[in-house]
């Protein structure tokens, strides 16, 4: 029961990390970095969802964001794949 448990923790955690900004050279992150990063990337796209800016607009002018680890991770996005075609 508590390996199955596990599984499913586990599972969890690869799709969070599938869903949070990455860069292209990392191979894995730890549980603990995962969550930290999942909460500052919520709370960033929250932040973002409250202004008219677009995402690399707001990392630039925001002190908040501008020098955060979130911020290198997001730099390295293509931002137009965002963007409406």
């Amino acid at each position: 029961m508590a390996d199955r448990r596990l599984s499913h923790l586990n599972a969890a955690f690869v799709e969070l990390r599938s869903h949070i900004p990455r860069f292209p050279y990392e191979k894995h992150l730890s549980k603990i970095d995962t969550l930290r990063l999942a909460l500052a990337y919520i709370e960033f796209l929250d932040d973002l969802a409250h202004t008219n800016f677009l995402a690399h607009e707001y990392i630039a002018r925001s002190p908040k964001w501008s020098h955060s680890e979130l911020a290198l991770r997001l730099r390295w996005l293509d931002w137009n794949y965002f963007l409406p075609h």
